[in-house]
């Protein structure tokens, strides 16, 4: 029986480290930005395991982000290795701990079938998804400080993905609505709630511009 690595929920399954499979999850998140309805539903019926899909997609964005904070040493020569090392620590753990804050907030706060929807393997991909689609957007502002104008427009086209997603959660058509605002604002809302705590643990990481 063939195993398809991407979708295997076991960490320690020797096939999933095959080659070429597993850059699957990132083709189709391209995909989705620039096709959203037929995004979601190849993501969807690729049936990813939220571990499969935060190894090979999630987590590697969210390192691309912290990663590319370090690129402010070459624009900007006042910048420090120490205060970039901080802003880095403190979007990676942003983007980490907002995947499960609006998870768990998910499971308190939405409408009954959507709690239910949320917690599964597909709910939790939606999540990865949406929040993967700020970092990649953060990356490359940071990488192409030029491009401020991009927080103009990435908000409003990554709400609208995130909306476009909610009907793939299989929920009630009543439920649809307030799901969708719900989940856009904890999408937005969390990382940087969590981001900016972050920055004001951290005293010397104030003097430098917030990412958020």
């Amino acid at each position: 029986m063939n195993i398809d690595p991407c979708n295997t929920d076991n960490p320690k399954d020797p096939s999933a480290s095959s080659d070429g499979v597993c850059v699957r999850p990132l083709w189709r998140f391209l995909y989705l930005l620039v096709a959203p309805l037929t995004g979601w539903k190849r993501i969807k019926n690729a049936a990813y395991s939220s571990y499969s899909f935060a190894r090979h997609l999630f987590f590697p964005l969210l390192a691309l982000m912290a990663v590319s904070r370090f690129a402010l040493l070459i624009y900007d020569p006042e910048e420090t290795l120490v205060h970039c090392l901080q802003m880095s620590i403190s979007l990676f753990v942003a983007g980490f701990a907002g995947y499960y804050s609006i998870v768990a907030l998910g499971r308190t706060f939405l409408p009954p079938v959507a709690r239910e929807k949320i917690d599964t393997p597909f709910g939790k991909v939606y999540v990865m998804t949406c929040l993967s689609v700020l970092a990649l957007a953060i990356s490359i502002l940071e990488l192409v400080p030029g491009l401020g104008v991009i927080f103009i427009v990435v908000p409003i086209y990554a709400s609208y993905l995130m909306v476009k997603g909610v009907r793939f959660l299989r929920v009630p058509r009543h439920e649809e609505m307030p799901v969708a605002i719900l989940m856009t604002l904890l999408m937005l809302a969390v990382p940087m709630v969590i981001f900016f705590i972050l920055e004001w643990l951290m005293p010397a990481a104030q003097t430098g511009t917030a990412a958020y």
